[in-house]
């Protein structure tokens, strides 16, 4: 079984080799995605012994994802792993996601602890849940977070619907799990570090792009929520 974890990194030059060595434990191959960092992330990440994608242009977070997926779909990866670059996603925590994987979900998903997050992150990443979750028709409890895992056939569902370059492919990497009724699960995991991310206004940007995406009406809504109600009220009755 071939275990692949895909990093997207831009300017990661103080936290590559170390997130590199962590994860190469638990897979066969590490991909690095380099967003055209102007330091010296690119030659760090090939001397640790990393496959690294170059782009000579800044293309964004979507699309160096995109490319780690085509890549890894390429050589037959069983299990794809996605995670940040920056030290917010601790490696020693991969065998969650893969021992999820092996449980059958198709998609796991990692359910950050926010405490060290400023209330305004956190206030937006709880909003961003639920209209992301209603648009999806998911019950997932940290839509946003980049730490997840896939197994061959979910990414091969959700890889064609995924057109965003920017931070949008996290809501269309949950839309795509709702659309296609891909078994999910959630993990919690660690957030070591806090370090600046989506903001507020970006993630009110993902969701209309997903809006725009997708087809709605007032009907449409409505059964998605009241579907998403459904589900959040049986983990609680």
């Amino acid at each position: 079984m071939m275990i692949v974890a895909v990093i997207p990194a831009f300017n990661e030059e103080k936290t590559i080799n170390n997130i590199i060595r962590k994860t190469e434990k638990y897979v066969n191959k590490v991909i690095v995605v380099n967003d055209a960092s102007t330091d010296s992330t690119y030659d760090i990440a090939k001397k640790a012994g990393a496959t690294v994608i170059n782009h000579k242009k800044n293309m964004g977070l979507g699309k160096s994802l995109r490319d780690g997926f085509d890549y890894a779909l390429k050589i037959n990866a069983d299990i794809i792993l996605t995670l940040d670059a920056d030290g917010q996603h601790n490696p020693e925590e991969i065998p969650k996601f893969l021992n999820a994987i092996r449980k059958g979900y198709g998609v796991v998903i990692g359910e950050r602890d926010l405490k060290k997050y400023p209330i305004t992150k956190k206030i937006g990443n709880f909003f961003l849940n639920i209209v992301t979750n209603i648009i999806s028709g998911t019950v997932i409890r940290d839509t946003e977070s980049g730490f997840r895992a896939f197994d061959r056939e979910a990414l091969k569902k959700i890889y064609p619907y995924l057109r965003a370059d920017g931070y949008e492919i996290a809501s269309e990497i949950i839309f795509a799990v709702g659309h296609y009724n891909i078994k999910y699960a959630n993990v919690k995991v660690s957030s070591p570090v806090y370090v600046k991310g989506v903001t507020v206004a970006e993630g009110v940007k993902n969701f209309l792009y997903m809006t725009r995406r997708r087809k709605r009406n007032l009907k449409s809504y409505a059964q998605d929520f009241k579907y998403v109600l459904r589900k959040w009220l049986k983990r609680f009755i």
